[in-house]
């Protein structure tokens, strides 16, 4: 299927739409004090809307403190983050929840899911942020636990310009020695370097196929020669930002610009320790013990063993936006970036299951760059469409967007080192695998148009909103992961072995009677993906008295699903194509029963597409490191959503919800496991059912505990419980057929106290975020599930501002952790992962002129 005559139609429609907008402009005989403006929020439009959400501003960003959109929005009614990044919605992440940027898509830069790491956006950048529960036709029908839609800053009202510097402290990091490899020093920025590329002879020929000896040994001695592991005290935690913005206004319109940057480095180490367990005599038993009791059953094996891993993360983030105001118009550009960047080097040095009763130590070093840019130009418009008395003004708002997300893995090291009992030394192993280097590129680009219409209708007494629009997305994905190892030379010298890395794979080892540079990959660690989806939805708000509000429509979506890899043996392309189609139907009904109280009823259908990789039928291994492969026969997930919430709002800014859901599936997608020999090979496949209920509460109340402080209280609460049914013919080596979804908790709950004054010069909140045990991996053979522990999280933010030489300066200071509670996997009750995160603070100053 192809959508190149949508298009054409729906350029041609926007292009007209603009004309009327400016032609009606030419007739209109507008007042300029009828000038509508434009805001990020509108007041209690969580009570306005006809959906069930919850909003986020920025004063929210400033009560909390946290520099991460991800760390707010865990503060959420029903919200929690896993992995530090995703974040999961009423218990449902990952194919379940989606997020957008202004109203578009934004592309994922994570190699085998769609899901987009909110970690990428600081709160110094957004606006505002929408979570919606509950779906409605203007949406995407992917939906299955909710919607994020992030916000960017909008245009000034006037001119201002403000600078920050910050600084933090973290108690098992700062000042303490910690991991790290060498690289350039414009790492400080976010960038990896030249050092780390493909080399050119590599780049040339990736198989290494008809290589001369010579060639082959020029190919090994180009491979970047960066191998250990050096430590290095870790400096203190730092951050910059910067902002400028102005408006210029004339006789009918008025122009304005706003441009920011965002700069943050920190570092983290995780020390602590590892396991994997199996059920062996009938008992669970470690197959892999990394921890520090298992140096004592080795003579002359040190004292070092357990989990040692360091992380140093730098973001970079920037943003330009144009906005211009005319009449009844405003026509909007924008461009956002964000790099994340991580070094990472860890140590693993212990028992592993591969080789039992032997001590080892495994070495991994990584950069990983990720990237988003994002660029939309969008428009909003009230024209008078219609002459009539029964029509009020019409509003157009159309979108085009193209943004892109990369991740890039340079130069990826793994290698590792066996102890010799006999002569008390650890030395490089025999193995072609024993020492790997490989590249990692992954591409998603995103081009998306749309546009809404809203027409206001008043007759007969009711007033009700027509609402039409159509959504074009087009979607490409790509891919590419190269390996190499060295093969060993005959009878290696033993004291060569005993060497660091740097010295074994010289240039005086490398070559004819050496090493031996081999590629380590297939073809199927490569493909290729793309999406189209043509959307069109149409839609009543309806007014039906003044108590009760009706919202209901429906939305078509056309969608092809495309997938190419390659077969591992024959190198043969392998297409998986998969075409849909879909009306999705949704209704909410608010019922005003009582003075500033209303009941939510809301019903719709939606779905959930296997992703992108997850319906190729090669094998290949996934950023775990785990042998994966897809499956061809997966089916849409389908969905139907039942909520139910009670609001009263009894005073400014203070309200109180109660409300439930309920969600059932068809055909869902779950993790399963298969086993070559005694490899295990995950893949996936379409469980029987899926079932989601919960309940969620919160508060919000103005405390009168001081005239000169404005006090107030936050509480919300949720439960959740799911159960997943597996097909027992696709799921024979799950230990449980029927448990928990993946990265479901079923409690969570946050606390939040603070003040603000009225002038908005002091503030001070403290926080706690609960999130309950959840299943971060399926248990396999009998062993039980990996039941993932999250610390609970006490945290403080405290700022006050003065005047000083005619500026605004703010001084702030954060700490979080403050229980140093730890991070904990457990499996069967046993330790599986533990470190401590420490407790952080950091201090900051802002003037803004």
């Amino acid at each position: 299927m192809t959508f190149y005559r949508f298009r054409l139609i729906l350029t041609t429609l926007l292009f007209v739409g603009v004309l009327l907008v400016f032609s009606a402009k030419i007739y209109a005989q507008e007042d300029v004090e009828e000038l509508v403006v434009q805001g990020i929020y509108i007041p209690d439009e969580k009570r306005a809307t006809s959906e069930i959400s919850n909003l986020i501003d920025e004063v929210d960003f400033a009560q909390t403190g946290d520099s991460e959109v991800t760390g707010i929005l865990q503060r959420v009614t029903g919200l929690s983050l896993v992995s530090g990044k995703y974040v999961y919605v009423r218990g449902l992440g990952g194919r379940y929840s989606y997020a957008t940027l202004d109203g578009s898509l934004i592309p994922s830069p994570e190699p085998l899911r769609r899901v987009v790491p909110l970690d990428l956006f600081p709160t110094s950048l957004l606006g505002g942020v929408l979570v919606q529960k509950t779906y409605s036709p203007k949406f995407q029908g992917e939906f299955g636990g909710g919607l994020v839609e992030l916000r960017l800053k909008a245009v000034p009202d006037e001119k201002f310009y403000s600078v920050g510097v910050s600084g933090g402290f973290n108690s098992e990091t700062t000042g303490k020695d910690g991991l790290d490899f060498a690289g350039p020093d414009i790492e400080a920025l976010g960038f990896p370097g030249k050092s780390r590329s493909i080399p050119d002879i590599i780049d040339s020929n990736a198989t290494l196929s008809g290589f001369t000896p010579a060639q082959l040994e020029q190919a090994g001695e180009a491979i970047p020669n960066i191998w250990s592991v050096d430590l290095q005290n870790n400096y203190f935690d730092g951050g910059f930002n910067a902002a400028y913005g102005d408006r210029f206004d004339y006789s009918n319109s008025s122009l304005g610009f706003l441009a920011a940057i965002d700069y943050d480095s920190s570092r983290q180490n995780e020390f602590g320790s590892f396991a994997t367990y199996e059920i062996s005599a009938g008992e669970l038993r470690p197959s892999t013990n990394i921890s520090e009791e298992v140096c004592n059953n080795f003579i002359g094996g040190g004292s070092d063993c357990g989990l040692r891993r360091t992380e140093w993360q730098v973001n970079l983030n920037g943003i330009v936006s144009i906005g211009l105001e005319m009449d009844d118009s405003i026509i909007k550009a924008s461009s956002f970036v964000s790099r994340k960047s991580v070094k990472r080097s860890q140590i693993d040095k212990g028992e592993f299951a591969a080789d039992p009763g032997t001590l080892r130590t495994e070495v991994r070093n990584e950069y990983v760059e990720n990237y988003l840019w994002f660029n939309q130009l969008s428009g909003e418009h009230f024209f008078e469409s219609l002459k009539s008395g029964a029509f009020e003004k019409t509003q157009l708002n159309w979108r085009a967007s193209y943004s892109e997300a990369s991740r890039e893995v340079p130069a990826r090291k793994r290698y590792r080192y066996i102890y010799d009992d006999f002569d008390e030394v650890f030395r490089f192993p025999l193995r072609t695998d024993a020492a790997l280097t490989s590249w990692n590129d992954l591409k998603d680009q995103i081009y998306e148009a749309g546009f809404d219409i809203i027409q206001p209708v008043m007759t007969g007494g009711i007033t009700f909103d027509v609402k039409l629009g159509a959504t074009y997305t087009d979607k490409s994905r790509k891919s590419g992961f190269i390996q190499y190892g060295f093969d060993n030379p005959p009878g290696a010298n033993l004291a060569v072995r005993e060497l660091i890395p740097e010295s074994i794979f010289g240039t005086t080892n490398i070559g004819p009677g050496g090493f031996v540079l081999t590629e380590f990959f297939d073809p199927s660690d490569s493909f290729e993906s793309g999406f189209e989806n043509l959307q069109a939805y149409a839609g009543l708000d309806v007014g039906i008295n003044d108590f009760v509000r009706l919202a209901v429509g429906g939305r078509y979506e056309d969608s092809e699903q495309i997938t190419e890899t390659f077969n591992r043996i024959s190198g043969d392309p392998i297409v998986v194509t998969q075409k849909a189609e879909y009306l999705l139907p949704a209704a909410t009904l608010t019922w005003e029963f009582y003075d500033n109280m209303q009941l939510r009823f809301a019903f719709s259908q939606t779905l959930s597409r296997p992703d992108l990789r997850e319906t190729a039928s090669a094998f290949f291994i996934d950023d775990r490191g785990q042998q994966t492969r897809g499956n061809p026969e997966l089916e849409i997930t389908e969905i139907d959503n039942y909520d139910v919430r009670w609001e009263w709002y009894f005073g400014p800014g203070e309200f109180v919800t109660f409300g439930g859901f309920y969600k059932e599936f068809t055909n869902p997608i779950e993790q399963t496991f298969q086993f070559i020999g005694n490899t295990p090979l995950r893949s996936w496949a379409n469980a029987l059912s899926a079932k989601v209920k919960g309940v969620e509460f919160e508060i919000e109340k103005a405390l009168a505990l001081s005239k000169s402080r404005d006090f107030y209280l936050k509480l919300n609460a949720s439960y959740i419980d799911s159960e997943v049914n597996l097909d027992l013919t696709q799921a024979t080596q799950q230990t449980d057929p029927n448990r928990a979804l993946e990265g479901q908790s079923d409690y969570l709950g946050n606390i939040q106290f603070g003040f603000d004054t009225p002038d908005q010069i002091e503030r001070f909140a403290i926080l706690l975020n609960y999130t309950g045990d959840r299943i971060l991996g399926v248990g396999r053979l009998g062993a039980p599930n990996e039941i993932e522990k999250p610390p609970i999280s006490l945290d403080f933010n405290y700022a006050r501002s003065f005047e000083i030489w005619d500026g605004l300066y703010e001084f702030s200071v954060k700490g979080q952790n403050l229980l140093n509670d730890k991070y904990k996997i457990t499996q069967g009750g046993l330790i599986a992962e533990e470190y401590d995160l420490g407790v952080s603070f950091s201090i900051g100053i802002k003037t803004t002129f």
